[in-house]
């Protein structure tokens, strides 16, 4: 092929001409034009130079196209119309990648947007959302997560040892990020957590106070000076009150007239200060004393009365509980979690006595704050006592 002039190729419509000097490969680098008729008459539009990744045969390709949409009057009719097409898309996609979040920007935004605002437990969404599940679908965009990916988040979790219940924590806040995502127009089509398999964790606890317990635990507290203990304590037992909910109590929530307590919840629901609401609980002479010396240590009609040593509110019973746990033994040995005695078991102790003596499940679920009966029914298992004096009836 002689230098500088364009030649026809093999392929109908697709000329070339070469390189005065410049190689592409062993060969001089070839420029191609495409040539079609608009109208009648002949039009000649370049392409590249094969050093840009042009051939006969992509090039015929695209003069293919060219000719078969001007018969039929659709689409890009010259190589303008695809280069000006080409653009567009490459725009649009760029624009579509930008919009495009991963599970980790997603998270981000549920847990300052939602989290925040509207849930008492949105720390421990930071910390499983942190810990658990950007490190493993993160990096993931929404549109590519599948079921394989939150399979993955499960096993991971699993083979670090968490407990089910922390497994359950973490796949129920995958499952909300991509709920609040097809919400925002972020995910489209079915929350792919949706098909996963929830571990059923048993939570229950088993261990209560027995009144020699109560007598030993109390009297060690007094002794050892830890007043404030003391009286956390005796106020859940006799009150079943959960600690977060007596960290929070001020001045103002104790009504010695009326004998009660006002157990705040977040305004606007109606199912017990752990799901927003709030309820009362009722003050008997076992610990009015200690809430009448309580209140005489403070003025302000909103200060907290059992405060940390800052003035700020208690997250923790603190060491105190730990301290006499370990002086008592009550602990030494037991591996299961539910069997372990806990801060937590006077609120367990308080629901166990009432149902012993009687007091009908709906009047204990009121008094605790429970969301449904099935919560309150677990208190019921204690009561075995009763079960083998009940069976002694048909003899």
């Amino acid at each position: 092929m002689a230098a500088n002039r364009f030649e026809a190729t093999k392929y109908t419509g697709v000329r070339c001409r070469s390189h005065k000097t410049r190689k592409h490969g062993v060969q001089f680098d070839k420029y191609y034009v495409i040539r079609y008729k608009v109208n009648g008459k002949l039009k000649e539009e370049g392409l590249g130079w094969a050093s840009q990744g042009w051939s006969p045969a992509k090039a015929y390709k695209i003069r293919s196209e060219i000719v078969t949409n001007i018969k039929l009057g659709v689409g890009a009719q010259s190589l303008k119309d695809f280069r000006e097409a080409k653009t567009e898309k490459e725009r649009v996609k760029r624009v579509e990648m930008q919009a495009r979040k991963t599970f980790s920007e997603a998270g981000g935004v549920f847990i300052e947007e939602y989290s925040k605002n509207n849930k008492k437990s949105w720390r421990h969404d930071c910390t499983r959302f942190r810990l658990h599940l950007q490190p493993v679908i993160g990096q993931i965009y929404l549109d590519d997560l599948r079921l394989k990916h939150i399979e993955e988040l499960k096993s991971v979790v699993t083979k670090k040892g968490l407990s089910k219940g922390t497994i359950k924590h973490c796949l129920t806040l995958a499952r909300q990020i991509c709920y609040y995502a097809i919400k925002r127009g972020w995910l489209t089509g079915d929350n792919p957590v949706k098909g996963i398999k929830f571990p059923k964790p048993n939570n229950r606890r088993l261990r209560y106070c027995s009144v020699e317990e109560e007598y030993d635990f109390f009297e060690m507290a007094v002794n050892m000076g830890y007043s404030e203990c003391h009286d956390i304590c005796l106020l859940s037992l006799y009150t079943g009150m959960r600690m977060g909910e007596i960290f929070a109590l001020t001045r103002q929530d104790i009504d010695l007239v009326e004998n009660r307590i006002i157990i705040k919840g977040r305004s606007g629901a109606d199912d017990g200060p752990k799901a927003g609401g709030s309820r009362v609980a009722y003050i008997i002479e076992k610990i009015r004393p200690m809430l009448e010396n309580r209140l005489a240590l403070f003025q302000g009609r909103e200060a907290l009365i059992f405060p940390k040593p800052n003035g700020g509110i208690r997250k923790c019973i603190g060491p105190d509980f730990a301290t006499l746990m370990k002086h008592l033994g009550w602990n030494d040995g037991v591996t299961d979690r539910r069997l372990r005695f806990c801060a937590h078991c006077f609120r367990h102790t308080f629901a166990s006595r009432l149902i012993a003596k009687g007091a009908p499940l709906t009047v204990v679920k009121k008094m605790l704050g429970h969301s449904n009966i099935q919560t309150t029914m677990r208190y019921t298992h204690t009561q075995d006592e009763q079960c083998r004096d009940a069976a002694q009836l048909l003899l």
